[in-house]
């Protein structure tokens, strides 16, 4: 399989998902500072913007620049192709995979290697985080990027795709990532969301309301080094299909958070992959169902009836039925034409549904977590609320989330592993294993789901020559388990050694964090 290079010929959640940010980053927006929407310009160069992350936070460290030494890692079990081979030796040298060195060959050693035993080991390609933000919460909670960063390389993920950040600070995370690949994965970037005017996220979005504003502005982007182009919710199809055009036009990936932009249309239309499950489950419930309003649309509204209409909007959509033409067709058509789904349903489970159960406030992950961003995400919570009285009904609506996952990838679709983090309670890193357990949990064999987060997520960046799997030439990102991921996928915490650009890293584990006594209880406190 190939990156995507070329054109191809061809509801409540979401909704809700929306209106829960924008309440709790109201007021962070430029708008209700008392300033303009964001014009492209603006958000193109957005160095005022309020989640922007200033510069010195960004440059505490010298640049670490020397070569890294060989490595030898000897008698690991290697993951290609879905299945685990056994190996006499991987061989790096200058940052690359130069050998994998079949069981009785001869094992070239480079002078200096620095050897590894991975006897009764299990070897994988680096993690690839394929929904991530860097300038999202952050500045909010009084926490640095950088000081983040290493938990991503501490659970194996060597990559970030980001999916919707100001550039200026993508920028400078690359640069900082570039200059110290022993502290933070490499970032591959994207384009702030392109959205309608005003936009639903004005912080990191790019308005258009003319497709031929489109053409300079995904010009301009990629010389930057964009990757990702990414339609966000309120795009139609007028601009939507010449976004996917000049974006293939200059090599690049085509992404969509869907709701006004109908998933055939957008197919047809030619676009790569599709960002949250929702972008499908949107279009698989029955027209009759209710749409749950905007945030300036309910502002007439009492919180009575606010409530009222988000429980019926839950009680049919549970009612979803798949096996409805409406559904088996969107499902064929996504997997006919090679359209990807990132599903991310840690975010679902953690923050958009299920923020007020023990699953979600006493993960142990939060532990492991800094405790500033931990205990902002108890006050968003505090504040956003969920009613008790929906629980069952949000518990039904997130498994029928999962249910859509396990059959799309029985139905042909290939998926992406991603996380949204740092959204509330989806901490950056750690969630990702949270998202590979949620995946299989699924239905997806846990085969799948490793492919899904090296090979498939290095597709998603037009990396596949460089990255997602073990081969000679691929960039040395490793992941070193002690035990196998396919007999139980939490074994992909088991990480002994983890390899980035040829170097094994020494990254001590975070200690364990607890809340402040003081913070808000949460969802529950509100009755």
């Amino acid at each position: 399989m190939t990156d995507r290079t070329a054109h191809r010929p061809g509801a409540f959640i979401a909704t809700l998902a929306i209106a829960t940010w924008l309440s709790a980053f109201a007021p962070t927006t430029r708008a209700e500072l008392g300033t303009t929407t964001p014009t492209p310009e603006t958000a193109l160069h957005a160095k005022t913007l309020p989640d922007a992350i200033p510069p010195s936070h960004l440059a505490p460290l010298p640049p670490t620049r020397q070569a890294p030494p060989p490595l030898v890692i000897r008698g690991a079990a290697v993951f290609r192709d879905g299945a685990f081979s056994p190996s006499a030796a991987v061989v790096t040298e200058n940052g690359r995979i130069v050998a994998v060195v079949p069981p009785g060959d001869a094992i070239p050693v480079p002078a200096g290697a620095i050897e590894i035993d991975g006897t009764g080991r299990f070897l994988l390609p680096g993690f690839i985080d394929g929904h991530s933000h860097v300038s999202h919460l952050f500045p909010q909670a009084g926490v640095p990027v950088e000081e983040i960063l290493p938990d991503y390389l501490r659970n194996g993920i060597t990559t970030l795709r980001a999916t919707g950040d100001t550039i200026d600070v993508q920028l400078r995370v690359r640069a900082y990532s570039e200059a110290h690949p022993d502290l933070a994965p490499r970032l591959v970037m994207a384009s702030p969301l392109f959205d309608k005017s005003p936009p639903y996220h004005a912080g990191v979005s790019l308005a258009i309301t003319d497709p031929e504003q489109v053409p300079p502005f995904v010009a301009s982007m990629s010389e930057l080094g964009v990757q990702t182009f990414k339609i966000y919710v309120g795009m139609d199809r007028r601009i939507g299909s010449a976004i996917i055009h000049e974006a293939h036009r200059h090599g690049r990936w085509a992404s969509a958070h869907l709701r006004k932009y109908h998933p055939l249309e957008a197919i047809e239309d030619g676009i790569d992959s599709v960002e949250h499950i929702e972008s499908v489950f949107n279009f698989l419930t029955p027209p009759e169902v209710p749409e749950w309003l905007l945030r300036d649309e309910r502002m007439h509204m009492s919180v009575m009836a606010v409530e009222s209409l988000r429980r019926k909007i839950l009680e049919e959509q549970v009612k979803t039925d798949y096996s409805h033409p409406r559904a088996t067709g969107l499902i064929s058509a996504f997997a006919r034409n090679g359209v990807m789904v990132n599903p991310t349903l840690i975010v679902y489970r953690s923050w958009m549904l299920l923020s007020d159960t023990p699953e979600t406030r006493e993960h142990p992950d939060l532990q492991r977590t800094p405790r500033r961003l931990v205990e902002y995400w108890d006050s968003l919570a505090h504040h956003a609320g969920a009613s008790p009285e929906t629980q069952a009904l949000r518990r039904r609506q997130f498994a029928k989330l999962q249910e859509l996952t396990g059959l799309l990838h029985r139905s042909g679709v290939e998926l992406l592993v991603g996380t949204d983090a740092p959204f509330p309670y989806v901490p950056p890193g750690y969630s990702f294993h949270q998202e590979l357990e949620l995946m299989v949990e699924s239905g997806v064999p846990p085969a799948a789901v490793l492919m899904a987060a090296t090979r498939n997520n290095a597709r998603a960046i037009n990396l596949s020559s460089e990255l997602g799997e073990i081969a000679p030439g691929r960039l040395a990102d490793l992941v070193l388990l002690d035990a196998n991921p396919l007999d139980d996928i939490r074994h992909s915490r088991r990480i002994v050694a983890v390899v980035r650009s040829g170097i094994l890293l020494t990254l001590p584990a975070r200690p364990a964090e607890a809340r402040s006594a003081d913070v808000p209880a949460g969802p529950q406190a509100k009755g």
